[in-house]
């Protein structure tokens, strides 16, 4: 174990240790901890999934994934894969994705098309925040 993600460990243990999706932030620290960096990058939920030892995606490591990224830790970065009819790929910026929130389309990024139903063409993932990858070295 490295002893930097020791602390991270601890941060993580005293807010959440009541909650059961703590042993599974455990094991994705676990996981990170043990991948190389330059895999890290596309972090999907089936990734994150079998990184907790899970063999369904379920609430618990909804909730697991949440308190990676969403609470003050935020260890883990959320992004979006567009994947276009034609499965070229684009990785699309927190702003493109809301602004397609906010106006239910998405502006394709190389032809400037409108796609409507651009949810369905949406892969999210991870990636280690930059406190995170400070703190692996």
């Amino acid at each position: 174990m490295v002893v930097a993600l020791e602390n991270l460990r601890r941060e993580l243990l005293a807010r959440w240790s009541d909650v059961p999706a703590a042993d599974i932030c455990m094991r994705i620290l676990d996981f990170v901890e043990s991948t190389p960096q330059n895999e890290l990058h596309f972090l999907t939920f089936t990734t994150l999934c079998r990184a907790a030892g899970r063999t369904n995606i379920d609430v618990e490591l909804l909730a697991a994934i949440n308190i990676l990224t969403g609470s003050r830790l935020a260890l883990l970065d959320a992004h979006a894969m567009f994947i276009d009819e034609d499965e070229n790929e684009h990785e699309l910026s927190p702003e493109e994705i809301a602004e397609a929130r906010e106006t239910g389309t998405l502006v394709h990024p190389e032809t400037g098309e409108i796609v409507g139903d651009y949810e369905r063409y949406l892969v999210p993932f991870f990636s280690p925040s930059k406190r995170l990858i400070a703190e692996l070295g």
